[in-house]
This record gives structure tokens, sequence and C-alpha cells, in this order.
């Protein structure tokens, strides 16, 4: 993720992060990015083959 991507992402949350933050973010949010992306490779057959949990809410009535 570049710079000016983060910092467009940061815009839109709302946050005041300062200039010289940027780079050390876009390096932490970069590695954390690949990692998942290397957990999700590694799990995804248990992914794919699990049953999804539909979503219920705690005052809907059955």
């Amino acid at each position: 993720m570049s710079i000016d991507q983060l910092r467009v992402l940061t815009q839109l949350q709302g946050l005041n992060v300062p200039e010289e933050d940027f780079e050390s973010i876009a390096i932490r949010l970069s590695t954390w990015l690949t990692a998942m992306e290397d957990i999700e490779a590694e799990l995804r057959p248990l992914i794919n083959a699990a049953e999804p949990i539909p979503p219920v809410y705690p005052r809907e009535e059955f």
C-alpha cells in the first residue's frame, strides 16, 4: 500500500495522522497484510470446507 493510499484511508476515517508517521504505518500495514495473505493461503482449504454460521440477532423471533 502506498503512502498516498494510506493518507486517503486515514482521511476517510477522520484520523489526524502526523505526516512523519505515514512511512512507519505503511511499513507495518504492509507487513500485517502480507502475514494475513500467508495465513489465508495456508488455511484456505479449511476455511472453504467450513459451513458458514448464519447471523443470529438477539431480538430476532424464530
